[in-house]
């Protein structure tokens, strides 16, 4: 790995990136449609990170690893169930992770990937599935790549796994999770980290995210699992890495981001994709900005979690939810 290109990934220079993604962002002007919607504050997860995963598994909410306030990797797993809405803390991962990527499927909770030292420039390979009840984790195959601050999601039993940090980034790696097995798929044209992904009628999505001197990009690409193929659309108004993003209502929500200079501006902008119409909306901006943030659905909802306030080394317990019009 390119020492350079790492540490330019985590906050080392990138000025001038930074500086011409905000301008693109002023140059490209507020999207056309708005979408309606209200946010609310809810209760805060109790422990404060930045650089986390979550999914949804049933009607609960589960927030995994990330990083502390003092840069230490976390295997703090905190769950937050439908019936009551506050949060409890769940059986741990087996080891820290901090950059991991988090999927619900087939009422389990897979933990991939992810690195068990940031600021070691380390990556990881590890598989885990979390059954809610037996409370317990197991490992599965182990990815062919080590990945951190990559993107995941499933789409009919596979795990997508794309961009992130490791050997040979542009590769996409997919698992069966009734096979334990794991293969690969069309690779990205360029690579990217610190993006997101979202599953959404059979495709999958990928977002946003960052590269080296490249900056924040606002790059969207739809890949077809049944052609292989990947297809770019129109890029997202806000260029950004370190966001979150979901679908919902067949619509794919996007949220949070930062820029890597010394302003540590994060962004609070909620912009939406419509598949349908192949165009850009926004709704209303999330109160509190924040990047190494997650986000995850449950009735209807979007819940935004914790991440960094400010751009680098941050943290927070704050969860907002975005109640669309």
């Amino acid at each position: 790995m390119n020492r350079r290109r790492w540490m330019a990934s985590v906050g080392g220079g990138g000025g001038a990136a930074a500086a011409a993604a905000l301008m693109a962002t002023r140059a490209r002007g507020a999207p056309r449609r708005q979408f309606a919607g209200t946010w609310r504050a809810a209760a805060e997860i109790p422990t404060a990170r930045s650089e986390v995963a979550a999914a949804t598994v049933g009607d609960t909410i589960y927030v995994l690893g990330g990083l502390a306030f003092d840069g230490s990797t976390l295997a703090t797993v905190e769950a937050n169930a439908a019936s009551d809405e506050s949060w409890h803390v769940a059986t741990h991962l087996p080891q820290p992770r901090d950059h991991l990527a988090a999927v619900g499927a087939d009422g389990l909770l897979w933990a991939v990937g992810g690195s068990p030292g940031w600021f070691n420039q380390e990556t990881s390979q590890t598989m885990w599935v979390y059954d809610p009840v037996l409370r317990t984790w197991d490992s599965r195959a182990p990815l062919p790549l080590g990945r951190a601050a990559h993107a995941a999601a499933e789409i009919a039993g596979r795990i997508y796994v794309a961009g992130g940090i490791g050997p040979e980034p542009q590769r996409v790696m997919v698992y069966d999770t009734l096979a334990d097995r794991w293969s690969f798929a069309a690779p990205l044209s360029r690579p990217r980290e610190h993006l997101s992904a979202a599953a959404l009628d059979g495709a999958l999505y990928l977002i946003g995210g960052r590269w080296g001197d490249v900056g924040n990009v606002a790059t969207l690409e739809q890949y077809d699992p049944a052609a292989d193929r990947w297809q770019p659309l129109p890029p997202m108004p806000t260029p950004r890495g370190g966001l979150a993003a979901a679908a919902l209502g067949g619509r794919l929500w996007v949220i949070g981001g930062e820029v890597l200079d010394e302003s540590r501006v994060t962004f609070p902008q909620l912009e939406v994709y419509d598949p349908a119409l192949g165009a850009w909306g926004s709704a209303p901006p999330a109160p509190t900005g924040r990047h190494g943030l997650a986000a995850a659905v449950r009735d209807g909802e979007l819940y935004v979690l914790a991440g960094g306030r400010l751009a680098g080394l941050d943290v927070s317990g704050v969860t907002e939810i975005f109640t669309p019009g």
